[in-house]
């Protein structure tokens, strides 16, 4: 234990200025989202819309993202990474701001598309810059970092999100389930964002590709073989947003929940996710990539289904802890499994291209899941997330199992070699 702490340790270290600049900026970024998310979904329904409503909400970002990915990849090529991030935060501090103020249906689903759109210029910025700012031997330990952190400040922001809310509702009498006490949230969460600005501005590293060739690197793209590397991923996201976006529902009408105890329990998920980040890298070294995304996945599945069928308030909440912590585990070997498949000029395709597919692939389960749950609860969503899970699994199986394995023989080719 006090050698894994050790190496985790001098692995942060190592990283560069404008990596630990990402890693402050992904904390307060995540928290501010974190106390914000929490209470959104409970806010709409709270306005008095239905969950079909919701559905759309939630599924209009993700398709916002995946329309504005590439487009966004090939503008916004020459500029900064500062500059991207820049706008992203400004992007979503409008929407945020819009969401909690606002409460007509237009208004809303005006300020989800520009959630989407900041969602996109992050996502098309973060994975080009870490690689960037990480030589080959660091960057697993770069992405698990990212990964952990982000997740450790959703950890604090649910906390927090659930004590702002009872403090409001106290301090105001505005009800522990008001609209407005919700709202008093959100709008707390838009002052936090700010603070994101501070590292945001600090980031000097190059223009997000650097060539200023994206629009090449695109042509350049073999398609085929690039939806065949992502398409695992793209399977997991249909999943998941069946019943990923909608967690917070799940636990609050299933078991009857206060929003300080719902805040808690929510906590709790990001805090797996957290853990599971920081152990991808152990299991890599150990397995290989391929090895440890598969062993992930593969435990998941069974404590998927105990959380959606055990109707028990103690075994769904350990279950949700274990597949959350294994099932987000291997999110950044993947990422870093994904990238290794293309040339430094394409990564910023390759993100864009990714992005794109895994939100519209999340939007559109996002959007049918609102509607089966009028009609079937949770039983169906959990039963097609299981299912997506086991297909994405095998095929990642059977399609690069192998790849570890010729890399083993290499690695001991070389040995042999030196010996």
């Amino acid at each position: 234990m006090r050698d894994t702490i050790k190496t985790y340790t001098s692995g942060f270290r190592a990283f560069t200025p404008d990596a630990r600049r990402f890693l402050l900026l992904t904390f307060l970024m995540s928290f501010a989202q974190s106390v914000f998310g929490l209470v959104f979904n409970l806010y709409v329904l709270k306005l008095g819309y239905t969950r079909d409503f919701l559905g759309i909400l939630g599924a209009i970002p993700s398709l916002t993202l995946a329309a504005l990915a590439v487009p966004l990849a090939i503008f916004c090529g020459s500029f900064a990474a500062r500059k991207s991030l820049l706008a992203s935060l400004a992007f979503s501090f409008a929407a945020m701001g819009g969401m909690a103020v606002f409460t007509s249906r237009g208004p809303l689903m005006f300020f989800a598309l520009l959630s989407g759109a900041a969602g996109a210029l992050f996502a098309i910025t973060a994975m080009p810059l870490m690689a960037r700012c990480s030589p080959e031997k660091e960057r697993q330990n770069l992405f698990s970092f990212q990964f952990a952190v982000s997740m450790a400040a959703a950890f604090a922001g649910n906390l927090a999100s659930g004590w702002l809310t009872g403090f409001w509702a106290s301090a105001f009498s505005l009800g522990d389930e008001s609209a407005a006490a919700y709202r008093a949230t959100m709008l707390a969460a838009c002052a936090l964002l700010l603070a994101a600005g501070l590292p945001a501005g600090k980031i000097t590293e190059a223009s997000a590709a650097a060539d200023r060739r994206t629009g090449a690197a695109f042509s350049a793209l073999a398609l085929g073989p690039a939806l065949l590397v992502m398409a695992p991923q793209f399977i997991i996201a249909f999943g998941a947003g069946m019943i990923m976006p909608y967690l917070n529902i799940f636990f609050k009408s299933g078991f009857d929940l206060h929003i300080a105890s719902l805040g808690f329990f929510m906590a709790l998920m990001p805090l797996a996710m957290a853990a599971g980040g920081l152990i991808g890298p152990w299991l890599v070294t150990r397995a290989g990539r391929v090895r440890a995304i598969i062993t992930f996945q593969s435990l998941s599945i069974p404590f998927l289904a105990t959380m959606g069928f055990s109707g028990l308030l103690l075994p769904t909440m350990l279950a949700a802890f274990v597949r959350t912590m294994l099932m987000n585990a291997s999110w950044p070997v993947y990422s870093v499994f994904m990238l290794s498949h293309f040339p430094a000029p394409q990564h910023q395709a390759a993100s864009a291209l990714y992005t794109a597919g895994w939100n519209l692939a999340g939007a559109a389960s996002s959007r049918l899941s609102g509607r089966l749950q009028m009609d079937f609860g949770f039983t169906l969503p959990f039963l097609i997330t299981i299912t997506c899970y086991s297909a994405a699994t095998l095929l990642l199986s059977r399609r690069f199992l192998r790849e570890d394995d010729k890399k083993a023989v290499t690695l001991t080719a070389i040995k042999e070699e030196l010996e």
